[in-house]
């Protein structure tokens, strides 16, 4: 039920009882209301003030959180540190550490032109390109470099980025010259290529076109993405769809039913993950279910009152009859 509220809720903007927020990329925190206790009061008449507090989960937490065991063959249940207990998509979480291992080690496929391909670039797009060479060749882009031309028309191209589907059913991604002046403006470069300029290299579907269509290139298409022990690097917004649609695809489903070792792996690797609390779509990889100690401090009670009772009572016994005795010697 947690997981089918909205993203929007889980960020603070749903009910009274919980609300979460980031304080930074490395930590959560989520403010935990007392509104049962708080209702009593009302109920007497008395004027409850609510009662928050603060719970804090850092990514570095996940490399030592207590593996409890799988809830509806597609959550885990954790116990972390200071003995809170979370509930985790086993998909999204696994989905967003195959989404930043994609983004920071993938190098795009390029495809040879027959001949090269003039560009017709600002000043700043130029030097732009000149300056980032590795991170455009990271995207699958060659250049040709000739000096002897005008500024502006000295570079062109010589391969570009390739995506087919290569027979293992992903849909393959079309990019152009365009997607030149998408990168140059992702780097902070003024100008446009050509007439079709950025927006026409800018699509956000999953196949390179539309705008604004795919929720992972607004959340992650105009910032460098990466795990947390890899390199930076920039993508085209096209490039972070096709990344988010094969890490969801190629990632553990629910309804999956996952052994001890395999929920320990998955929970272990969301410590790597540069922003684990979501997946590459915005679905929440995990939710706070409750505060533990509370749970724990009554049934250490209950099985301390469980294992003394009977001696309790048999010592009861033994006095009862040992003033039995007394009475019939008097």
């Amino acid at each position: 039920k947690a997981f089918k509220k909205s993203r929007k809720e889980g960020e603070g903007e749903g009910d009274d009882s919980t609300s979460g927020g980031y304080s930074g990329p490395d930590e959560i925190g989520i403010a935990i209301s007392d509104e049962q206790g708080a209702a009593k009061k009302r109920a007497k008449g008395v004027k409850g003030k609510r009662n928050e507090a603060q719970i804090k989960l850092h990514h570095n937490d996940f490399g030592s959180m207590e593996i409890i065991g799988q809830f509806n063959c597609g959550f885990i249940l954790c116990r972390c540190r200071n003995n809170n207990l979370w509930i985790l998509d086993q998909h999204a979480c696994d989905e967003k550490f195959n989404f930043e291992r994609l983004c920071a080690n993938t190098t795009i496929h390029e495809q040879r032109l027959i001949a090269p391909l003039p560009l017709e670039l600002s000043p700043s797009e130029e030097s732009c390109v000149l300056d980032h060479m590795d991170i455009f060749e990271k995207n699958g882009f060659r250049f040709e470099y000739d000096e002897t031309k005008p500024p502006r028309h000295r570079l062109s191209l010589t391969a570009l980025p390739h995506s087919g589907s290569g027979g293992d059913g992903h849909r393959a991604v079309q990019f152009g010259k365009e997607d030149v002046g998408a990168m140059c403006a992702i780097l902070g470069a003024d100008g446009a290529s050509s007439s079709l300029g950025f927006v026409a290299g800018s699509g956000t579907g999953a196949d390179g076109s539309g705008m604004y269509g795919n929720n992972a290139v607004r959340r992650h298409g105009m910032t460098s993405t990466s795990a947390i022990d890899g390199p930076s690097i920039v993508r085209l917004p096209k490039a972070i769809a096709m990344f988010a649609s094969r890490a969801c695809r190629s990632s553990i489903m629910i309804g999956t039913t996952l052994s001890q070792k395999e929920m320990e792996v998955i929970v272990r690797k969301m410590k790597n993950v540069n922003a684990p609390w979501d997946c590459a779509h915005g679905r929440p990889t995990l939710r706070h279910v409750t505060e533990l100690i509370g749970h724990i401090i009554s049934d250490e009670r209950s099985a301390i009152q469980h294992t003394a009772g009977p001696n309790l009572a048999a010592c009861s016994q033994v006095e009862d009859a040992d003033d039995a005795d007394e009475d019939v010697h008097v």
